[in-house]
């Protein structure tokens, strides 16, 4: 009979008011439900006995009759279908309590986040920005603000702001714009009297995927102002001192260097034993002088990246011995052995001859320079897969364990050799027009044993 909803809440509504008597549109207000929605389910009511229909008309009032045959039929449905109701509508309110706390435990979480992401910015010494499409501010660290927004706009400034309503300098917006628009998404401008390197890379999910709007743009760019005026106001100095070093030194020392030999060469007189030692101390200083403003001007060029290489296919074999051959009065002069032990095949290798001939004459110096008096130097050429090695040995003073790190590092010079002349330049020089020819370099070493420089060039295509 009753196996609707809509009859079932008929035959509540009658059971609560037993004595009421309506038509199907006060049922309806009642229920607040369409009359047109009962109409139907109180005929089928009263024909089955369960209702009581006062009129045959087309507007019918309705009764209910608690002692009819259907009535405890009908108040078990009733009973069950409150029971089912009253179950739901617990489960209902359930669920949106646990909606509810869900709801306030995200938000917590989401605060705590972005407190997290406001600390972390705002302990960064770079000015960040999160701008979305419409060059609206999202978020806004305290660098930023600090050196683009000024303190009006600082203490007033609310996500969602424009940037132009931010900060004044358009130069800001532009950087903005460019970075984000450029090819690798970075650019370098000068805002002001400061110079900033600007990065911008759109906002990403958890996975590093970009988030997108419905059109496949990025639907936010965080953008980093990094300040490198100092590090370009120490470029020009350095430019400035590589200046004074080939001018204003180097061409000096030159002059001395030529008027002493001349003197030394007897072109202006005979030089007695006393003059001649002095001159030579002169000759020789210049010539140590001259070595270390060239020391300098390499290192300065190739950490400005300024420093051209000629790199062509080579026959390393000749040229490592080339410069063992050139080293013989040294090994002499130190009562050495030097030996050179070639590789059994031709290697040919992509470099610069004069700065590889530099690499290898370092380190074959310095092996002399370190060594013992009567030790040995074994310089040996040998292929290693796809590229050729080199590897200078000495049984000198050999460097200690902890220095090992730090050996190829500017100005470092081992404890072991302090009290020997020299820059702290040249490792470093090696280092560097070693691996700016695709090499590697490294070093072996035990105190008081001896060391082992080596170093590998990519062999030249056949």
């Amino acid at each position: 009979m009753a196996n609707t909803v809509t009859k079932l809440e008929i035959l509540s509504y009658f059971q609560r008011h037993p004595f009421a008597m309506d038509k199907a549109e006060g049922v309806a207000g009642w229920l607040n439900r369409p009359a047109v929605d009962l109409t139907l389910d109180l005929r089928e009511l009263s024909a089955a006995g369960a209702v009581i229909c006062d009129s045959s008309d087309d507007s019918p009032v309705y009764s209910y009759d608690p002692e009819g045959e259907s009535a405890a039929l009908s108040a078990r449905a009733v009973e069950a279908f409150n029971l089912t109701r009253e179950t739901v509508y617990e489960e209902v309110l359930a669920r949106e309590r646990e909606q509810q706390d869900m709801r306030r435990q995200y938000q917590r979480l989401l605060d705590t986040e972005k407190g997290k992401t406001e600390t972390i910015l705002n302990s960064l010494a770079e000015a960040v920005v999160v701008t979305d499409r419409s060059q609206r501010v999202v978020l806004a660290n305290e660098p930023f603000l600090a050196v683009f927004a000024g303190q009006r706009q600082k203490n007033r400034f609310v996500a969602g702001m424009e940037l132009g309503e931010l900060v004044e300098d358009e130069d800001v917006a532009g950087a903005i714009d460019n970075a984000a628009n450029g090819d690798d998404g970075e650019v370098e401008c000068q805002i002001g009297e400061r110079v900033f390197v600007v990065v911008a890379r759109p906002v990403t999910d958890g996975k590093g995927r970009v988030i997108e709007d419905g059109q496949g743009l990025p639907v936010a760019t965080v953008t980093v102002f990094r300040d490198v005026s100092r590090e370009r106001e120490m470029e020009r100095m350095r430019e400035d001192f590589m200046h004074m070093l080939s001018h204003d030194l180097k061409n000096p020392l030159g002059i001395i260097y030529g008027s002493s030999t001349l003197v030394l060469d007897g072109k202006l007189g005979l030089v007695n034993g006393k003059q001649s030692k002095l001159l030579g101390n002169v000759v020789k200083c210049c010539s140590q002088m001259e070595s270390l403003i060239e020391d300098f001007l390499t290192l300065s060029r190739l950490e400005a990246g300024q420093l051209v290489l000629n790199i062509q296919s080579l026959e390393l074999g000749s040229l490592v011995e080339s410069v063992v051959e050139l080293a013989r009065s040294q090994f002499e002069q130190h009562e050495l052995t030097g030996l050179y032990h070639p590789c059994a095949e031709k290697l040919a290798v992509r470099a610069d001859q004069v700065q590889l001939e530099r690499v290898v004459s370092n380190l074959v110096g310095n092996a002399v320079k370190y060594n013992r008096q009567g030790g040995r130097v074994d310089v040996h050429c040998s292929r290693d897969g796809d590229s050729a090695r080199v590897v200078v040995a000495d049984t000198g003073l050999g460097i200690p364990a902890s220095e090992l790190a730090s050996v190829f590092d500017k100005f470092r010079r081992s404890a072991v050799v302090e009290r020997m002349k020299g820059s702290g330049l040249g490792l470093t020089i090696c280092r560097d027009l070693v691996e700016s020819m695709d090499g590697t370099i490294g070093v072996d070493s035990i105190e008081g044993q001896g060391s082992r420089f080596y170093f590998t060039l990519p062999l030249a295509a056949e």
